[in-house]
C-alpha cells in the first residue's frame, strides 16, 4: 500500500473521524489537496465503511477562473461516480456587509454551504483537505496574534461535523501522489496573492523558515500532539484551582498572586470561558496590579476587596437572543461565541468520551431549533445530576459563576427550558437514552 494511504487509514484511525460516519460530503475545490482526498475517499470506501459518498463545490465568484475550476469538479466527480452539488456564492458582497476581510467572508460563506449540503444529502460530517502544511500555516498565524496555547495548538483532526482525514500528510506527498495517479487538478491563482494573511506567510515566510528546519510539517504534528495533551491536563487542573480559591463569588486574591502566571491564566480561562486569550490576560494583569477597580477592554472591571477579586461588568448588557436552526449555526455576538447544531448518530464512546465544547440531546418529536439567549428575570434552571429546578440566580451563586458573566453568558433554550449554559452546565433536560435512534449535536466555538 502507497504510503500516502498508509498514513491517511492512520488519521482516520488515529482521530476515530469517521467513527458512527454512514454517509460522508466531501469538500472539493478542484485543488490537488480535495483532488486527493475525494480520490482516497472513493478507493477505500468500502473498508472505512462508508455507505454513501457525495461532493460539494463552492464557487465564491471570486475570479474569472472560479466558472472553469466548477467545470472541472463536474467533470471530476462525474468520472469517479460521485454526486456533486453546488453552491455559488457572493463573496465580496458578504465581505462588504459584514464588515469581513475577503477571506474570512469566503470561509464563512464555504462552511455555512458546507452545512446546508450536509444536511440536503443526509451526511453525517464533511471531510475537507486541510494537511500538515496547513496545520503549520495555521498555528504561525496564531503565534503572530499572539494567541494561548488552545490557538498554538493548530486546527482539530475533528471539529464539530468537520473531519480532516489529510492531516498526517504534507503538501509535497499529495502532489506527488496526484502525479503518481494520474489525477488531474486545477490551479486557483488566488493563492498566490499576497494580500491574504495566509499567502503572504506561505510565499515569503514559510520558505525562509524551511531553510533552518525542511521539516516543518512534521514540527508542527508535533508541536499538535505536545499542546493536545497539555491542554487536557490544564483543564483538569485548572478545575481544582479554581474550586480550591473560590470564596463564595470571589476569588482569593493572595492565592492568585501565589500561581505561577500559566496557572492563572487558565484559571481565568475556567472563570471566564466565553472570553479569548487577549481579553484574559488584560484581566490577569489587572488582578495583579495595585487598585480597588480597575477597567477591562471597556466591558469588564476586576473589582477587589476583603482579600477577594471579583470580574464584573463594566457596563449594563442588554438583552439579547438569536434563532439556533436545528441543524445550522448563529454567531452570538455579544460573547464572540459561534454555536453550531446538528442532527447525528452518536456511538457509546463519543458519548462517554464528550468534548467539553459539546453537549448531546435527544427529543421525541424533534424542534425546529432552539433559542440562544441570555438571562432573564424569573428564569429557573434544573442542572443536570440535581433533584430539582433551582432559580437560576441561585444556581450561579452556587456554582461561583461571576456576577459581570451571568448577564452575558449565552444559554440553549427551548420552549423557555434552559438546555445548556453553554460553557458551564448542561441542564437535566433530553438526555441520550437510545443510540439506535438519531441526536442533536450542538458544539461552540469561541472567538479571540
Amino acid at each position: 500500500m502507497d504510503k500516502v494511504e498508509q498514513k491517511f487509514l492512520k488519521a482516520v484511525r488515529d482521530f476515530k473521524l469517521l467513527e458512527g460516519v454512514r454517509k460522508l460530503l466531501v469538500g472539493l475545490s478542484g485543488g490537488p489537496d480535495s483532488v486527493v482526498l475525494l480520490y482516497l475517499l472513493k478507493k477505500f470506501s468500502p473498508l472505512l465503511g462508508l455507505e454513501g459518498l457525495a461532493a460539494v463545490h463552492v464557487n465564491h465568484l471570486l475570479r474569472e477562473t472560479a466558472f472553469r475550476d466548477e467545470e472541472f469538479c463536474r467533470r471530476f466527480a462525474a468520472e469517479l461516480e460521485v454526486p456533486l452539488e453546488v453552491r455559488r456564492v457572493d463573496a465580496r458582497a458578504y465581505a462588504r456587509a459584514e464588515g469581513l476581510s475577503l477571506e474570512d467572508a469566503a470561509r464563512r460563506l464555504r462552511y455555512r454551504a458546507f452545512e446546508e449540503v450536509r444536511r440536503e444529502v443526509g451526511a453525517d460530517a464533511v471531510a475537507v483537505g486541510h494537511h500538515a502544511d496547513d496545520l503549520f500555516e495555521t498555528q504561525l498565524m496564531f503565534f503572530l496574534r499572539g494567541s494561548g496555547p488552545e490557538g498554538l495548538q493548530g486546527f482539530l483532526p475533528k471539529e464539530g461535523f468537520v473531519v480532516r482525514p489529510l492531516f498526517y500528510l504534507t503538501k509535497e506527498e499529495l502532489l506527488l501522489y496526484a502525479r503518481r495517479r494520474n489525477l488531474p487538478f486545477v490551479v486557483d491563482e488566488t493563492n498566490y496573492d499576497e494580500r491574504f494573511t495566509r499567502n503572504f506567510l506561505r510565499q515569503k515566510v514559510v520558505p525562509l523558515l524551511r531553510r533552518l528546519n525542511p521539516s516543518l510539517e512534521d514540527a508542527a504534528l508535533r508541536t499538535f500532539e505536545v499542546l493536545r495533551e497539555e491542554n487536557l491536563f490544564w483543564e483538569r487542573h485548572a478545575e481544582k484551582l479554581l474550586k480550591k480559591l473560590s470564596k463564595g463569588e470571589g476569588i482569593d486574591l493572595k492565592g492568585f498572586k501565589n500561581l505561577t502566571v500559566a496557572e492563572q491564566r487558565r484559571l481565568l480561562k475556567k472563570l471566564l470561558p466565553s472570553e479569548g486569550f487577549s481579553v484574559l490576560e488584560k484581566v490577569r494583569r489587572a488582578v495583579l496590579k495595585p487598585g480597588q477597580y480597575l477597567s477591562v477592554d471597556g466591558r469588564l472591571a476586576v473589582v477587589k476587596r476583603e482579600g477577594l477579586f471579583f470580574v464584573e461588568p463594566a457596563e449594563e448588557v442588554r438583552p439579547y437572543s438569536y434563532f439556533l436552526p436545528l441543524e445550522g449555526e448563529v454567531f452570538v455576538e455579544e460573547t464572540k461565541t459561534r454555536i453550531r447544531s446538528r442532527l447525528r448518530k452518536l456511538t457509546e464512546e463519543e458519548l462517554r468520551n464528550k468534548p467539553p465544547k459539546v453537549e448531546y440531546f435527544q427529543f421525541e418529536t424533534l424542534p425546529e431549533g432552539f433559542e440562544v439567549r441570555n438571562r432573564r428575570r424569573g428564569d429557573r434552571f434544573w442542572p443536570f445530576g440535581w433533584k430539582k429546578p433551582v432559580k437560576l440566580k441561585e444556581f450561579f451563586i452556587k456554582q461561583k459563576v461571576p456576577k459581570w458573566l451571568r448577564d452575558r453568558v449565552p444559554m440553549l433554550t427551548l420552549a423557555n427550558e434552559i438546555l445548556w449554559i453553554i460553557g458551564i452546565r448542561r441542564g437535566n433536560f433530553y438526555a441520550v437514552k437510545d443510540l439506535n435512534k438519531e441526536v442533536v449535536e450542538v458544539v461552540y466555538e469561541q472567538s479571540d
